[in-house]
């Protein structure tokens, strides 16, 4: 059965190496996805409470989001928010086409309260918990330079090499001559939000208690079959439409890719 994958052309393994590689990446799409529509589901699953009516175990609240001890500084804008996302991109030609690269992303977060006119509850997010939205973005071209307030965030981080012509982040290098695309994502006080996950009693916020919250720890596979745990800045229908349309994009366009190289595969073992 093996010998038509021994005889493809004259790499030998080499090209169902390649198509090996096309098989996993595409099969890591459909897995997202499944996780994506399995969050979905276990959001509609579950029954709103008001805030005074929390107690402990799985719940979800829609209110607005409020300050806890403090705010978190976004980075190209300054605004004081609750969480926030960032990206750089940078837009790339070569024989696959143009496209637009990450070159560096990071997350903050601070605990806060949601608010929804019968109580509080304390959120402590994680990184892998945020569902937020595009606040800003900016493209910068190759001749432009950014806005004052992202040259400043740049040049604040002692990684960055301004004298080569690129900004060097660690082993990530972001070239000037190309361009760079710069988005943020924000949660911020006073905004309508929704969580969804395990409270806490003993645990509070600035005063708020119980406290919803989750953990990072356990590693992707534990998240991703464990009880949801959900911060958006959004309320509980966008939530929900938020990770189903992922789910169902993530997992057709993983499904396409995959289809490819089991294609292939089904052929060379035909012949």
């Amino acid at each position: 059965m093996l010998e038509p994958l021994l005889q493809l052309g004259d790499g030998g393994l080499i090209p169902v190496a390649i198509l090996g590689v096309f098989l996993l990446v595409g099969l890591g799409f459909v897995a997202y996805g499944v996780a994506n529509l399995r969050t979905y589901l276990q959001l509609r699953s579950m029954t709103p409470t008001d805030a005074h009516a929390v107690g402990s175990g799985m719940v979800e609240v829609e209110g607005e989001a409020a300050v806890g001890e403090r705010t978190v500084e976004a980075p190209f804008t300054g605004e004081d928010c609750l969480a926030y996302e960032f990206e750089v991109e940078e837009y790339h030609h070569d024989d696959d086409g143009s496209n637009w690269r990450t070159e560096v992303e990071g997350t903050e977060t601070v605990p806060f309260r949601i608010e929804d006119g019968t109580g509080q509850v304390g959120v402590v997010p994680t990184e892998s918990s945020l569902s937020v939205e595009r606040d800003y973005r900016i493209d910068v071209g190759r001749s432009e330079q950014p806005p004052e307030r992202v040259r400043e965030f740049l040049a604040g981080r002692s990684d960055l090499d301004h004298d080569t012509g690129s900004f060097d982040l660690g082993p990530v290098s972001i070239g000037t001559g190309d361009r760079r695309r710069f988005t943020e994502r924000r949660l911020d006080p006073g905004t309508t939000a929704y969580v969804a996950g395990r409270a806490k009693p003993t645990t509070a916020v600035d005063g708020a208690s119980p406290t919803v919250t989750g953990s990072d720890d356990g590693g992707v596979l534990a998240r991703a079959l464990g009880a949801p745990f959900v911060v958006a800045d959004a309320g509980e229908g966008e939530a929900q439409r938020r990770y189903l349309k992922l789910g169902v994009g993530t997992l057709l366009f993983g499904a396409l890719f995959a289809s490819i190289p089991l294609f292939f595969f089904s052929q060379l073992l035909i012949g």
